[in-house]
């Protein structure tokens, strides 16, 4: 149940960027440096988001599902009144994509090596 629901908040995420990314009240919405920051925390959520909802199975695949994300939003901005395309912000995309990615598997690790079936086989009873 929380991976499906975790997957529709990342659809629903992803339906917002574009759609609400089209209206005009999009423009200037965050202004410089701020609108990097707002980018960073998008697609550092949507990464996670992706992670739960696969169990972390596809890491690898996320990042460039993400990245590509993004990058379909700087084409997008291309054609909306207003909106620029930039690199800077694909680029703040991709380092916030692969940030969340190896935060969570770091955190994985911890979790694994804490657990209670790793403290058994390294006590060699397992």
């Amino acid at each position: 149940m929380i991976r499906s629901t975790t997957l529709l908040i990342a659809l629903i995420v992803i339906f917002n960027l574009f759609y609400l990314g089209a209206k005009p009240v999009a423009v200037g919405l965050f202004p410089e440096p701020w609108d990097k920051l707002a980018h960073f925390l998008v697609f550092s959520l949507l990464t996670a988001l992706f992670w739960i909802a696969t169990d972390g199975r596809f890491g690898i695949p996320i990042v460039i599902a993400v990245s590509l994300i993004g990058a379909a939003d700087e084409i997008h901005q291309i054609f909306l009144p207003g909106r620029s395309a930039g690199l800077d912000d694909f680029t703040t995309d991709v380092i916030a994509t692969l940030t969340m990615y190896w935060l969570l598997r770091y955190l994985r690790k911890l979790t694994v090596k804490n657990s209670p079936d790793a403290n058994i086989k390294r006590a060699g009873n397992g």
